[in-house]
């Protein structure tokens, strides 16, 4: 639960702050004005745009296939559902069979429709990883705010589509969804643009309104055969197309290969029977997959005999993923050692280019010279992978595609220059199952791409990832492998980050025990195991036993690093979160303090850990006491932050929200309301509801509604953030008893104190239970105690109760520190009640001199002692 936002350099020591997000977007602003967008000017205007120019937003669109045919008839249809303009209406989806023409048709709508849309977006949307990807893509394009991460820019650039700001005429296409589950949360509802799908899968009635794509009509077949010479007799072209079932990817394929070979039909019929047999010789198939696989085979294996090179190239693009392959993968390769013939083609660019040129000549992949990439499809891959392949060739080429892809490894996915390459190499890997390699170089690269998306900000993949390769790594390495134990260490951090409080628990718990076995006591990375146990103990609510183990990871970092290495500035860092949780606030701020000055020195005072510990400090002095001091930091630390790093950075957001705490403490109401307004709208679209930025964020909110006086807003909220903190941490964590003690003050100044009651004796029996009677929470819930009971007319339990909370809260918080101030003003007000009016006097006019010596007499807390108003104290969030 720490306070601040503090990015570690190693995912495997524990985070600083928060879920390790490293950019954060203007939600909120984009959801309620226009994107200033540059390319936004002249849309609408015909005379803008010429009928054939591409929208002003246009990203991935595949190139236009200029010998499309056909499909007239479905292309009239799939324009009328896509005339609705809006989102309102089910979007629509083209299915049916693998190689039955469902992306060309979708592409050859677009291009035919050029005119109708300002955006059109084509995204991936075989794994959420690529949808994710692809609206991250866009919402950089249209340059919203906090762009460069998945988390934030995936709900931003939803945002903006569904609210048309900039652009109304919109068109996304999710190509080759596997299932109606993939693709839906990632639909803009209910805005004014359209959505398009394609699929195998026919399962769409209900999400979309399907449009089922058959094989060619016969005439269709006979125009695509005809359309690329040489000439061909119709009776000829009749037969051929009935041998290949009329599928439109293997007339294509046939198509290309008359085109190239002049063959005569028969002389091409008695090849594709020939490769039949051989297909069917060894594995059954569906009709459909064996027209692609023999029409393709007839090509595949006149290749093999001109360019050996390129028939292997076409071998390794089996395992890769079926869409665009960056000539990259294929480039300046030294480290790898295929075969000779393949060997040679990727150390000579004379012979690649050589065996590119020859694979587009027998139409065997999509070349696109413009992006630099080759292309199969998805079902020529599998036909290649299940059919073609002997177990040997599949063996050394899948292994080959491992090697291709682990030697463009950058080897530091930390570092976002480096995020585009691991962007592209992700759905390679997944297809080419490097995890399984025999070798550690890929499997490490599947591992970075793991350590990618969380710093990318896919969390939820990043775990997903990390549990599957724990899975297999146990499986086939041994639990005690180096692999295996940093996937397990990185993947206790990842479930923390995503709310799997007790799965990362028990998994650090184990890792930590295997790394003592493997390393000792004495070591970085079970240093680093124990920083998350820390973390796992302040979720738990553990906060005596975090602090104790932190306190020891602090005192064993400066043994083993040195008072100012990075490492120990890390452990303090965390000690200091640890302290602040234990109520211990003036220990916290001044271990801070000290870690600040150390990190100023050796990290520079704009990095953003040292921003991140002077925010920190700025904490503990609001929780000392120290209102008008820790508002007066907190905005120039925000302020500064915000100058270095922008408005839209996820810390500038964190700070924004500590900055409107400190605002409501030192007496601006109205200036904390706006600030937490607007973070908690930027957390809700960045994190949802459930994330513990958000709930804190709820928490502080609800507060300052109740101090604006919208008592129905406050109770609403109120409960809504004590509902998830039960559900998220637990029904006795201290988090969840402070949410509810801070709407137990909302029900009493509505008028329920009994019910305020109920739940404040509740809270106070589990703080001094669990955290102990003396921690500030235990104490504040006594003071809010007290007035419940004041008001239900118990006055002697009230004023026994107020007694002691002043007694502990000047023990541990001080004479005038602002709890304790609060205490005694009521136990006064109290006596007065009970007829002790002497007893009062030293609670009231010695009290109301120290109200304005420390909030100010313009402060409400002052304004209200003076008119005899009892005081209410809240317990203001931490942040997780």
């Amino acid at each position: 639960m720490p306070e601040t936002v503090d990015r570690p350099t190693d995912p495997s020591a524990a985070t600083e702050g928060r879920s390790h997000t490293s950019e954060e977007s203007g939600l909120a602003e984009s959801a309620t004005r226009p994107i200033a967008h540059p390319l936004a000017a002249g849309i609408g205007d015909p005379a803008a745009r010429r009928p054939a120019d591409p929208p002003p937003i246009w990203g991935n669109i595949p190139p236009r296939n200029p010998n499309f045919t056909g499909r007239g008839e479905l292309l009239g249809q799939l324009a009328k559902r896509l005339n609705s303009g809006t989102t309102a209406v089910l979007p629509s989806a083209l299915h049916g069979l693998g190689g039955i023409g469902k992306t060309q048709m979708a592409a050859e709508y677009i291009y035919r429709h050029l005119p109708d849309y300002d955006l059109v977006w084509w995204i991936d949307a075989a794994h959420t990883t690529r949808i994710r990807a692809g609206l991250t893509q866009l919402a950089a394009t249209l340059g919203l705010p906090g762009s460069s991460e998945a988390n934030i820019a995936v709900p931003a650039v939803i945002e903006a589509l569904r609210t048309g700001r900039p652009f109304r005429r919109w068109l996304l296409v999710f190509d080759a969804a596997e299932s109606p589950e993939t693709v839906l949360p990632f639909f803009p509802r209910n805005g004014p643009g359209e959505i398009l799908i394609t699929s195998r899968n026919s399962d769409w009635a209900g999400i979309a309104r399907p449009l089922e794509l058959a094989v060619f009509k016969r005439e269709e077949s006979i125009e695509l055969l005809g359309r690329r010479g040489p000439e061909i007799d119709v009776d000829d072209a009749n037969e051929l197309a009935e041998k290949l079932g009329d599928l439109p990817l293997a007339v294509e394929q046939a198509a290309a290969w008359r085109a190239v070979t002049g063959m005569p039909v028969q002389e091409y019929l008695r090849l594709f029977d020939d490769s039949v047999a051989e297909i069917l010789d060894t594995a059954s198939a569906p009709d459909y997959e064996i027209s692609v696989a023999a029409a393709w085979n007839v090509s595949f294996e006149e290749l093999k005999t001109r360019n050996p090179a390129a028939h292997q190239i076409l071998h390794i693009c089996a395992f890769f993923s079926p869409e665009p392959i960056s000539r990259d993968l294929l480039t300046g390769v030294s480290r790898v050692s295929i075969s000779p013939e393949l060997d040679a083609a990727l150390r000579e660019p004379i012979k690649l280019a050589r065996a590119i040129r020859d694979i587009n000549r027998y139409g065997l992949a999509k070349i696109d010279h413009g992006s630099n990439t080759l292309q199969l499809h998805r079902l020529v891959q599998l036909v290649l992978r299940n059919r073609v392949m002997a177990p040997q060739v599949h063996a050394r080429m899948q292994h080959g595609a491992h090697q291709l892809l682990a030697a463009l490894d950058p080897n530091d996915p930390e570092s976002s220059r480096h995020w585009p390459r691991y962007r592209e190499l992700l759905p390679h890997a997944y297809a080419a199952s490097v995890l399984d390699c025999d070798d550690d170089w890929p499997r490490q690269l599947f591992i970075n791409l793991m350590r990618y998306l969380f710093e990318y900000g896919d969390h939820e993949e990043a775990a997903q990832l990390g549990l599957q390769a724990r899975k297999r790594l146990t499986e086939t390495l041994g639990p005690t492998h180096p692999q295996t134990l940093e996937v397990s260490g990185r993947l206790g951090l990842y479930l923390w980050a995503i709310g799997r409080y007790a799965e990362a628990a028990e998994l650090n718990q184990r890792t930590l025990a295997l790394r003592l076995q493997v390393s000792g006591e004495e070591n970085e990375e079970t240093f680093a195991l124990q920083r998350n146990i820390t973390i796992d103990l302040r979720a738990e609510g553990d906060f005596a036993a975090a602090t104790k183990l932190s306190e020891e990871i602090y005192h064993k970092a400066k043994r083993m690093f040195g008072e100012d290495d990075p490492e120990t500035l890390n452990a303090a860092f965390q000690h200091g979160i640890s302290l602040r949780l234990s109520g211990a606030y003036r220990a916290a701020a001044e271990l801070d303090q000290e870690t600040h000055r150390r990190r100023t020195e050796v990290l520079g005072r704009d990095h953003t850990r040292t921003f991140s510990t002077n925010s920190a400090l700025n904490v503990d002095l609001r929780e000392a006491g120290e209102y008008g001091q820790a508002r007066v930091q907190q905005e120039r630390l925000t302020e500064s932050f915000r100058a270095r790093y922008g408005a839209e950075q996820p810390d500038s957001v964190v700070n924004s929200f500590l900055l409107s705490v400190a605002r409501r403490k030192d007496g601006d109401h109205p200036g904390a309301r706006t600030l937490s307004t607007e973070a908690l709208n930027r957390f809700r679209l960045a994190y949802g509801d459930n994330h513990s930025h958000t709930m804190a964020c709820s928490l502080a909110h609800a507060i300052d509604l109740r101090h604006s006086g919208d008592l129905a807003a406050a109770k609403e909220l109120g409960e809504q953030t004590f509902e998830r903190y039960r559900d998220n941490l637990g029904e006795h964590h201290p988090h969840t008893m402070a949410a509810s003690v801070d709407l137990a003050v909302t029900l009493r100044l509505q008028g329920d104190a009994a019910g305020a009651c109920t739940l404040d004796e509740r809270a106070l029996e589990h703080f001094r239970a669990g955290i102990g009677p003396d921690h500030p929470y235990a104490i504040i819930t006594a003071v809010n105690l007290a007035s419940d009971l004041s008001v239900l007319g118990e006055l002697d339990k009230a004023i026994e109760l107020g007694r002691d909370a002043v007694e502990r809260g000047r023990q541990v918080l001080g004479e005038e520190h602002p709890t304790v101030l609060a205490a005694t003003f009521n136990l006064g007000l109290d006596l007065v009640t009970a007829g002790r009016a002497d007893e009062a006097a030293a609670h009231r006019d010695s009290i109301l001199v120290k109200y304005r010596r420390v909030f100010g007499e313009a402060h409400p807390a002052t304004q209200a002692a003076v008119a005899g108003g009892r005081a209410d104290c809240d317990i203001d969030p931490m942040l997780m």
